[in-house]
């Protein structure tokens, strides 16, 4: 009885260092060929989004736009960014 304990528990230990030893291991060749921050997986404040990728509200439907879109007009030294050609449009007949 005793045997068969000693067994059972020393095959779970087993167990739970292999899975272990095996999850450090793939972590490890996952971040190969990656470097700098981006290589660890905590997130820090000094990840901020790369340029272009910020979000603006569309001045006539709300929605918020990436700075990469197409639609966008400058007016009075101020960059308006647009969902749609439509939304744009909408926007120049009221600035009028």
């Amino acid at each position: 009885m005793f045997r068969a304990v000693l067994e059972l528990v020393l095959t779970i230990f087993v167990i739970i260092v292999a899975r272990a030893v095996l999850t450090s291991l793939l972590r490890a060749l996952s971040n190969v060929g990656r470097s700098g921050p981006a290589a660890s997986s905590t997130g820090t404040a000094d990840d901020a989004p790369s340029r272009g990728n910020e979000l603006h509200k569309d001045p006539v439907c709300g929605t918020y736009v990436a700075e990469s879109t197409p639609h966008r007009r400058q007016a009075a030294g101020q960059i308006f960014y647009y969902c749609s050609e439509e939304c744009r449009a909408k926007h120049v007949l009221v600035a009028r």
